[in-house]
């Protein structure tokens, strides 16, 4: 029966007839020059040596056993632990991940267990437990990712937050952390305070965008427009924090979204309001004279629907598309009832030209009255005959049939077939 476990992001198979033996690490003392021993069990530095050692002479043994296990088609990119010393892994980053989770499959599978305990308190002679000694290499190599990238190694857990370093994929995130423009970086401290650290949550795309952006485009707005509930960033996921970043990719676009950013969830709602024109142009300033700004489709509508601009944001991106061409007027009289529609009555009738969405809306209120556009405009019934109503329109042909005509049609119970049933 094969040994299954994940190694370098893949599922691979140990067979089990080339199982190695087990390693049992004893917590008595080392060579007699470790004594005495309870000494080397509570001092730190004296704690690292025994647990470098142990490492050195039963874990490392074993690991490269495993490793040879492990399938490794030619493309690969998995580091060689064969011929590698501690020292050696130490200094290189992916070395130090893949020899963690050879660590991890050699625990999960009791390759390696420990005398006298659980793995929860002290394991070995160096009176660290596990979580201490994995977290002792782990730090070790942040701590170099850090002074490489010109960072001060003793700045880490300003980084981390409150965050404890445990996962080896955190190493690769920080990687590309320490390489954020400084800006970006700064905006992030201040704006997440100490949870910043809850950034490693996030998938690694997250990490992407932040590393490739430029901070006044991106995170500065963010922060500015978010203020207290920036940290609701991190329950983005990458794909939606990249739409954000290339579909608003001017401040002014985000500025201009303000809060009602938080109120989407469809990545694509966000690309399609990106896609709304801004402009740039000169005003006249009393205390700086003229400056440039820029004036923004998603500041105008937004401003014009105010609270209820909600609504058109869980409509659907045909719809945003289509927002882009609403006259000044339709947006006016459109208002009048964004309180009562939802995006779904909204999408239904899109297939027709925004003008006549309008002209239902005030025909619907002249015949049925603000108790049916309260309580039965949004319900499946009333969905159902708007779209027969579109469909009739369409059949007709909307060249004869105007938007125009249509508030006083329904009016005249044209659509009776399919509004009698709310009379």
């Amino acid at each position: 029966m094969p040994i299954e476990h994940t190694v370098g992001g893949r599922h691979e198979n140990l067979m089990a007839n080339d199982r190695p033996k087990p390693v049992v690490i004893d917590p008595k003392g080392g060579p007699w020059w470790e004594f005495p021993d309870a000494l080397w069990k509570k001092v730190t530095a004296l704690q690292r040596i025994r647990l470098r050692r142990t490492v050195s002479e039963q874990v490392l043994p074993l690991l490269r056993q495993i490793e040879a296990l492990v399938p490794r088609p030619k493309e690969s990119r998995l580091p060689h632990l064969k011929g590698r010393s501690l020292d050696d892994i130490e200094n290189d980053i992916p070395l130090t991940v893949f020899s963690l989770q050879l660590l991890d499959i050699a625990l999960a599978k009791k390759l390696l267990t420990f005398a006298g305990s659980k793995g929860k308190g002290p394991v070995g002679s160096c009176g660290m437990s596990l979580k201490q000694a994995r977290s002792f290499f782990l730090r070790g190599a942040a701590e170099r990712i850090m002074e490489n990238a010109g960072h001060d190694p003793k700045k880490l857990d300003k980084l981390l937050g409150m965050q404890e370093f445990e996962d080896p994929s955190m190493l690769h995130k920080l990687e590309m952390m320490v390489r954020f423009d400084p800006a970006t970086l700064s905006a992030l401290q201040n704006g997440l305070g100490n949870n910043i650290g809850k950034l490693f949550d996030c998938d690694e795309q997250f990490f992407v965008v932040l590393r490739d952006s430029k901070p006044q485009n991106f995170v500065h707005p963010l922060a500015k427009v978010l203020g207290k509930d920036f940290k609701k960033i991190l329950d983005w996921d990458g794909a939606f924090f990249a739409a954000i970043s290339e579909g608003l990719d001017h401040s002014a676009k985000i500025v201009a979204l303000g809060r009602n950013i938080l109120d989407i969830e469809d990545a694509e709602i966000i690309r399609a309001l990106g896609r709304w024109p801004i402009k740039e142009t000169m005003v006249n300033d009393k205390k700086t004279g003229k400056r440039k700004t820029y004036v923004t489709r998603i500041g105008t509508v937004r401003e014009a629907l105010g609270s209820e601009f909600r609504i058109l944001l869980n409509s659907g991106p045909d719809i945003i598309d289509q927002a882009e061409d609403w006259t000044a007027d339709e947006i006016e009289r459109i208002k009048f009832h964004v309180a009562y529609i939802n995006g779904e009555v909204i999408t239904t009738l899109s297939e027709l030209p925004f003008a006549y969405t309008v002209n239902i809306m005030d025909g619907l209120w002249a015949l049925l009255g603000r108790e049916f556009m309260e309580t039965q405009l949004t319900t499946p019934e009333c969905i159902a005959a708007l779209k027969s109503m579109a469909a009739k329109i369409i059949e007709m042909g909307i060249e004869t049939t105007t938007a125009e005509k249509i508030k006083s049609m329904i009016e005249k119970n044209f659509f009776d077939d399919q509004l009698a049933q709310f009379q």
